[in-house]
């Protein structure tokens, strides 16, 4: 098991401290900000065709990430399903734990077995601790290939979810480079969801917010470890459109936790399409598919996606200026 600070004795305090004294330094040096990108690549490293369609089933794992106080990510993507037009039905199941457990640990847990027994679930998203990715690299790695197996043994298909960064730790790069290289080598697809939170650190929605503003509470004015309201709609937002190819164009939705208003959601929802999109296509004569021989799970994945352009595809290949300059700032605040 993997410790953080917020899992030690007074861990929190310390935890508190040392992000007070980063931020105090890097807003004296002048790099309080994220190094930003100037523009989302036109494709993302790989992408698949849409994995779901309306009716099929999702089962979710992970930690508190994905259901802190309350704001579950699996019921806020079914929320979201309903609350498009025509409707988009989502069965959810999960395993979440909240704690600091390795992404392998869970394979073995009595919920994922069951759910791989049950060969219900089309789908399984899987979010890794959110340090081990980087920190123990090579373990995460593994774990994300025997669960690999084990979902397309179970007629399922794999999707990682990408954790984010922390105002004491500027990780994304490496936390990127680390699920992007394991879905390269397995053929899935990753949710880019780190990489949205950097976006919006570096364009956020209105001037004065921390680049960590979607992990910001009262408690934490710069930013902690759990998403917000605002954190947990990205984390909505990006699932859905991974898994459904769809663009959601800001649809708000009924959830537990969820009083984000309109404008917000636009927002949040085209930042996470901007990231999103270009990784919903791929060309299948993409040198890295030629020179590999896939292996048999590689194969069924490939298979099971599609490996064809998504519907509009063209049209998503869009800088994040571009995505975003209709909705962010106070000017897009109703009046």
């Amino acid at each position: 098991m993997y410790k953080t600070l917020d899992r030690v004795p007074g861990g929190g305090a310390v935890r508190a401290l040392l992000a007070a004294t980063i931020l105090t330094a890097l807003s004296a040096s002048g790099c309080h900000r994220h190094s930003c990108p100037s523009a989302i690549p036109s494709r993302g490293s790989w992408a698949g065709a849409t994995p779901i369609r309306s009716g099929d089933a999702v089962f979710f794992v992970g930690n508190s990430f994905f259901g802190w106080q309350g704001r579950s990510l699996p019921d806020w993507v079914a929320a979201l399903g309903q609350a498009m037009t025509p409707r988009i039905e989502i069965t959810t199941g999960s395993d979440i734990v909240i704690g600091n457990h390795p992404l392998g640990g869970f394979l073995g847990h009595p919920a994922t077995r069951q759910a791989l027994a049950s060969r219900k679930y089309q789908v399984y998203v899987l979010q890794g601790e959110e340090m081990e990715a980087v920190d123990h690299k090579a373990a995460f790695q593994r774990a994300v290939r025997d669960f690999n197996r084990a979902v397309v043994a179970a007629g399922g298909r794999t999707v990682l979810f990408m954790t984010w960064e922390f105002p004491w730790r500027r990780f994304i790069d490496q936390v990127a480079a680390s699920y992007d290289e394991i879905g390269r080598e397995l053929g899935i697809p990753v949710i880019p969801v780190g990489l949205v939170y950097q976006d919006c650190g570096c364009r956020p929605f209105a001037p004065g917010l921390s680049p960590h503003w979607l992990t910001a509470d009262a408690a934490h004015r710069q930013g902690d470890l759990h998403p917000n309201e605002q954190g947990a709609a990205v984390n909505a937002y990006a699932t859905f459109e991974m898994l459904t190819g769809i663009n959601p164009a800001g649809r708000n939705f009924v959830a537990p936790g969820n009083s984000n208003d309109d404008a917000m959601m636009k927002y949040l929802s085209a930042m996470a399409w901007a990231r999103v999109s270009p990784r919903l296509s791929v060309v299948p004569a993409s040198p890295l598919v030629a020179r590999r021989a896939p292996d048999a799970a590689k194969a069924q994945n490939w298979k099971a996606l599609g490996w064809t352009p998504t519907p509009g595809a063209a049209d998503r290949s869009q800088s994040l200026a571009a995505a975003t300059s209709t909705v962010t700032g106070p000017a897009a605040r109703p009046k």
